[in-house]
C-alpha cells in the first residue's frame, strides 16, 4: 500500500533557494556543496531528490546549523 504525503509532510522540505536563505548562503554555494560534500568546512546537509527537484529537510538544516554553531562556540 502506498503512503500518501500530507501537506505538513511536504512543507518540511524546501528547495535550494530557500535552504540557502535559511542557512545564510547563496544558492550556488548550496548547489556546490552537493557535489563537494562540504559546506563552510563542514559536512554538507543531506538532501533528497523528488524527480528532478532537489529538496532539503528543514529538520536536517536545523541539525546542521546546530552542529556548526556548537563547533564554533567550543
Amino acid at each position: 500500500m502506498a503512503t500518501v504525503a500530507t501537506t505538513a509532510d511536504l512543507r518540511r522540505y524546501v528547495d535550494e533557494k530557500v535552504a540557502a536563505e535559511y542557512l545564510g548562503f547563496k544558492p550556488c554555494t548550496i548547489r556546490q556543496s552537493r557535489w563537494s560534500g562540504y559546506l563552510a568546512g563542514h559536512k554538507a546537509p543531506r538532501w533528497i531528490k523528488f524527480g528532478r527537484s532537489v529538496r532539503y529537510d528543514v529538520g536536517e538544516l536545523d541539525r546542521w546549523a546546530r552542529t556548526v554553531a556548537g563547533e564554533v562556540q567550543s
